[in-house]
């Protein structure tokens, strides 16, 4: 359990803290249960769950449930508490449904099988570090890395390693082969499957989408990001890979050039086309040229799928981010103002609406002129704690929206200073 938010008196300008409130056994996973683990540890640390702006965790239902979720039940003590699904977890099952297409999906299990064959028999370890020494000695990688069962983001390393060392790996796959050895027939095995076409073409296409979705992936983990960043560069990565479907023929054909290469350079073969039959069930079979044919079952389903998870993906929190968009430079419009109304639950009861209205105004002039990308707490210092009261907790409360953590983000103008929390729990801070 952590807890993420704005510290304003440990610095000279306003950070982001996510502080790690420990580990907590969990020994009966319901809702329920799971409600009072959460609420009786914000008790022990004097935190004040009515107070709580947002709270996040990954999509299960036990979690995430609209119903009787968790997040569903500490809204009932914390109205203001919306639920945020953490930002890289989405990113994660949206590569995980892309990586479903059945090329794709069978490329990935062969990656895995051969990286485990070389980790798990010294032989064919002892023949692949011999052939990278004697291929490419130059190499930084000296060994396969496996693929991660659980982030799929973390899967790039494990290409971008397999596509490197590959020749090595087809080497290395001979000499076992021809081994009096138990292993020689799983090494021939495998040998015939990364020789194929759809497998050459499937692991670059592969190679491309992590690179794509790499740098997104490595912003989502960044503690200070906040949700209106996240969402932002999601969808510029959302709009990169629209160009890329856009262009499909013209990228593909770089990256099917890749593959003949490479199948020329390891196999000195050319790329076919799987066998088609007059009636086929269980696979794409489009009786078309060899460059459309992988274009068609591999390339174009692949950036589609990945564009749809992503789009259905990060667009579930822009109920919410609208209002509070409106308070950042770009986006603030005095004309907005009646769109306060919205955000009325994290007001305070004896501000009035007209008040804020007027504050919000003044607030429009004040940042009329500052770059609209500037984050959210760097804005903190244009905004007087005194004069722009109301337009701080606000922007206090956007800072903290968590993204990646499961956490539970709370405004500390809202909470009380985190000293209350116990040395024990917060170590040298």
């Amino acid at each position: 359990m952590c807890a993420r938010y704005v510290d304003e008196g440990s610095q000279d300008f306003p950070i982001i803290r996510e502080d790690f409130l420990g580990f907590i056994p969990i020994y009966d996973q319901s809702a329920r249960s799971l409600t009072k683990v959460i609420s009786d540890r914000c008790k022990a640390l004097s935190l004040d769950m009515p107070k709580c702006v947002r709270q996040g965790y990954d999509g299960a239902s036990v979690m995430g449930g609209h119903v009787s979720g968790v997040q569903s039940r500490i809204r009932q003590v914390s109205p203001k508490a919306r639920y945020v699904h953490c930002a890289s977890h989405r990113l994660n099952l949206a590569l995980s449904k892309t990586m479903s297409i059945p090329a794709i999906r069978n490329c990935l299990g062969v990656i895995h099988e051969v990286a485990n064959f070389f980790r798990n028999y010294p032989t064919a370890n002892e023949a692949l570090k011999g052939a990278i020494v004697a291929k490419i000695p130059d190499s930084e990688k000296k060994r396969l890395v496996s693929l991660c069962e659980t982030r799929f983001i973390e899967r790039h390393d494990s290409v971008i390693s397999f596509v490197e060392l590959f020749p090595c790996i087809c080497l290395a796959l001979e000499e076992v082969s021809g081994m009096t050895k138990q292993i020689s027939s799983t090494a021939s095995t495998l040998l015939a499957a990364v020789e194929k076409s759809q497998f050459l073409v499937s692991l670059l296409v592969c190679e491309k989408l992590f690179i794509f979705t790499l740098p997104l992936s490595m912003f989502l983990q960044e503690k200070s990001l906040d949700l209106a960043k996240a969402l932002d560069h999601a969808k510029h990565a959302i709009e990169t890979l629209d160009r890329l479907r856009k262009d499909s023929e013209e990228r593909f054909q770089k990256t099917l050039v890749a593959a003949e290469k490479m199948s020329l350079h390891v196999f000195g073969n050319k790329l076919v086309v799987p066998r088609t039959s007059s009636k086929q069930t269980h696979r794409a079979n489009p009786e078309t040229s060899m460059e459309q044919y992988y274009r068609v079952t591999i390339f174009v389903p692949a950036i589609d799928s990945l564009i749809q998870n992503l789009t259905d993906r990060f667009t579930l929190n822009e109920d919410v981010l609208p209002y509070f968009q409106i308070l950042l430079p770009g986006f603030a419009d005095p004309d907005k103002a009646d769109e306060l109304e919205n955000l009325s639950d994290y007001f305070d009861d004896k501000v009035s609406l007209a008040a804020i209205k007027s504050e919000y105004e003044q607030w429009c002039a004040k940042i009329s002129t500052v770059d609209k990308n500037v984050n959210v707490l760097k804005l903190l210092e244009y905004c007087d704690s005194t004069y722009y009261q109301n337009i701080r907790s606000l922007l206090i409360i956007l800072a903290t929206l968590p993204v990646t953590t499961c956490a539970v983000g709370r405004s500390l103008s809202t909470m009380g200073r985190i000293k209350t929390l116990p040395r024990s729990v917060m170590g040298n801070e």
